[in-house]
């Protein structure tokens, strides 16, 4: 091992172990074990007892599933690492702990960021060091104008960060200068760390799942920070002087100046789980933010690919996929049996939301029902996804290279282990399809419209596959009930006589069996077929939208407007189970179609699906692109997985790299 390698190992290994130890205690007063009838000890001692003080005084801790340890990003710098205070509540008929451990979100700011740069600085060099790859003009004034743009939302959801910062006022000037600064230090070293490495960066896209990289306070992503500075190098290359950027500029420009313009109202939004990927705040400055960081997003996204395309190797990025996979059982496992490694995984690698703590992932219900079981994700659906790709992506390989070895028979053993766990029966039935179909392809079974055996055994797999998903009894249902029942959701949540402008328009339609009605009636019928009836329905009877709005949407990124201006009853779910489960998983949207209608409004959204439908049937001969691009389309119409920044830039990235560079066969 290089001296280079051991040296960002300790460094590494200093980094998640020293700010643990900063104690305050006096020499001859240990840490105090807490117990159901005392806790007065760190009562009385607030901030000066460190995480080692209180694992050492309380080992069992450690391991034990009733203490749960908690982040305070809010204390002050002295206290970061150290214990800021002690709960104790009854939860499930035990004694729970919960454990307060301050984490200052300005020192997070640097702290995560080098922990990651230093992560990052693991992935090989190029192997020529001058060969920059990558034109980049303008350097010193992208950098100042993205750590400003960052700077700006600090500005523009004050509302959350004010309460994540300790003696920031967000009123003065003053408070903002330091943040700018942390900013472009982290942006300059990153962006140096990503050209020295950019040879073979796009094959270690899949680690995004690992490392998400969400610091802990804020509603940013630092791996996003790269993306929008390229996202700005974008703007002046030449690569965007194309018909299609020309086009897409343009389009874009005029939908933000509607947006920006319709921003008049103040509507707050709980992020939950979409923290890092969604606006806390639908307003003027907010949607500012958001739109021109949704826009440099995708350039970057196009940027980096235009570039880097030729870099991909498939061996390697399956390799990386079966890494993950097995890396994201491991640690998932081993979080949910251990409360402070939970902690440690979602302060290290930058988690959306704490990992699960159910510690036996084959667990089911008293149904008898498999749980789902998310790991480290912010959604089970989402990471059943992966594994699903990651399986697909093996298959691939295996066809290509016509060889199984140690890697690709971890990565299929973990993946489908992972997809199991995470009882994701849509991706299974998706993953079982689609490799039937592509072998099938791939021996010429469709080649002359005589042979009808092909089309027959793959038509009575997926009828099966879909009993399987949907079961048998679904389908001894009424029509009439089916085609009614999202509605039916809807108009059940609607509360004191108060109707959303689109369930109206909806009862209208329905009153009058007009054309949309029974257009509406097949999408409800997919919904309860999907288990979506009651969430859509709650959609649909918060959806408020004006016409133009309706048209044209009010911003990207931004469930703001949609969860201020209707009030609504809570739904049957919302009674029998916690506050939080109600307020960040059940009544979000599950379905990126849903959430992209909100953002981006009807006629941009059918626009993009018909170019998605004819831009398959133009490339309908490639079908690693065909099948992988179906499988996405179908997984983010029933799932919200396109509002996660890492399932989004790396469906984003995958579809573009199987267009121009993944063929195994040209016809």
């Amino acid at each position: 091992m290089e001296l280079k390698t051991i040296t960002k190992v300790f460094l590494i290994v200093l980094l998640l172990v020293a700010p643990w130890f900063n104690s305050h205690l006096d020499n001859n007063v240990p840490a105090a074990k807490v117990s159901q009838e005392d806790v007065t000890f760190y009562e009385i001692n607030p901030c000066k007892a460190s995480l080692f003080d209180f694992l050492k005084a309380n080992s069992e801790s450690i391991y034990q599933d009733h203490f749960y340890f908690r982040f305070d990003n809010k204390s002050s710098i002295k206290c970061f690492g150290r214990v800021t205070g002690v709960t104790v509540l009854e939860k499930s008929l035990e004694t729970a702990f919960y454990i307060s451990l301050g984490t200052n979100s300005f020192i997070n700011l640097l702290f995560q960021g080098f922990i990651w740069i230093i992560l990052f600085s693991f992935i090989p060099k190029n192997k020529n060091p001058d060969d920059k790859r990558i034109e980049r003009r303008f350097h010193n004034l992208t950098l100042i104008l993205v750590s400003y743009l960052f700077t700006f939302s600090i500005y523009s959801e004050s509302r959350f960060y004010e309460k994540n910062f300790y003696l920031f006022d967000f009123d003065y000037l003053d408070s903002y200068i330091p943040i700018f600064f942390s900013f472009l230090l982290l942006l300059k070293i990153l962006v140096e760390t990503f050209m020295e490495r950019s040879d073979v960066i796009i094959n270690y896209i899949p680690y995004l799942y690992l490392v998400s990289a969400l610091f802990s306070g804020f509603n940013l992503n630092f791996l996003s920070m790269l993306l929008v500075y390229f996202g700005f190098q974008s703007l002046v290359s030449k690569e965007d002087n194309s018909v299609f950027n020309k086009t897409f500029n343009k389009v874009f420009l005029a939908l933000s100046t509607w947006w920006i313009f319709n921003s008049t109202g103040s509507y707050s939004f709980n992020l939950g789980k979409f923290r890092g990927f969604s606006s806390s705040i639908y307003e003027f400055n907010a949607n500012l933010f958001w739109i021109i960081y949704f826009f440099l997003l995708l350039k970057g996204i196009q940027f980096i690919y235009i570039n880097l395309k030729e870099k991909f190797n498939l061996d390697s990025f399956t390799q990386n996929l079966s890494i993950t996979s097995s890396a994201l059982l491991i640690t998932s496992y081993i979080g949910a049996n251990f409360p402070i490694i939970n902690f440690f995984n979602y302060y290290f690698l930058g988690l959306q939301r704490l990992g699960i703590d159910i510690q036996n992932p084959f667990s089911i219900d008293e149904y008898s029902l498999k749980i789902a079981w998310r790991g480290i994700s912010p959604s089970a659906e989402t990471i059943g996804e992966f594994y699903g790709i990651c399986l697909i992506f093996l298959l691939f390989n295996i066809v290509k290279t016509q060889k199984l070895n140690f890697f690709r028979i971890v990565g299929i053993f973990s993946s489908a282990l992972g997809l199991y766990f995470s009882d994701n029966r849509t991706v299974i039935v998706l993953v079982f399809s689609i490799i039937i179909i592509y072998l099938f392809l791939l021996n010429n079974k469709f080649q002359t419209k005589k042979n009808f055996i092909g089309y027959i055994l793959i038509s009575l797999v997926v009828i099966a596959m879909l009993l399987l998903v949907v079961g048998s009894n679904n389908f001894t249902l009424s029509y009439q009930f089916l085609s009614e029942s999202l509605i039916d959701k809807a108009n059940a949540s609607q509360f004191d006589s108060i109707y959303s402008s689109y369930l109206t328009l909806l009862n209208k339609n329905f009153e009058n069996s007009t054309m949309y009605s029974y257009f509406f009636s097949f999408f409800s019928t997919i919904a309860y077929f999907l288990n979506r009836s009651e969430i859509w329905g709650v959609f649909f009877s918060r959806y408020n939208p004006t016409f133009m709005e309706f048209l044209f949407g009010s911003g990207p990124l931004n469930f703001g407007q949609l969860y201020g201006e209707v009030v609504i009853n809570k739904t049957e779910f919302c009674i029998l189970t916690t506050k939080f489960i109600c307020t960040e998983s059940f009544l979000l949207p599950h379905s990126s179609f849903l959430s992209y209608l909100l953002f981006f409004g009807v006629l941009p959204l059918v626009l993009l699906v018909l170019t998605l439908l004819l831009f398959l049937y133009k490339n309908r001969k490639n079908y690693e692109f065909v099948l992988i691009t179906t499988y996405i389309f179908i997984n983010t119409f029933k799932n919200d997985s396109l509002n996660y920044f890492v399932p989004f830039c790396f469906y984003a990235f995958i579809i573009l790299i199987l267009n121009s560079r993944f063929r195994l066969r040209k016809i």
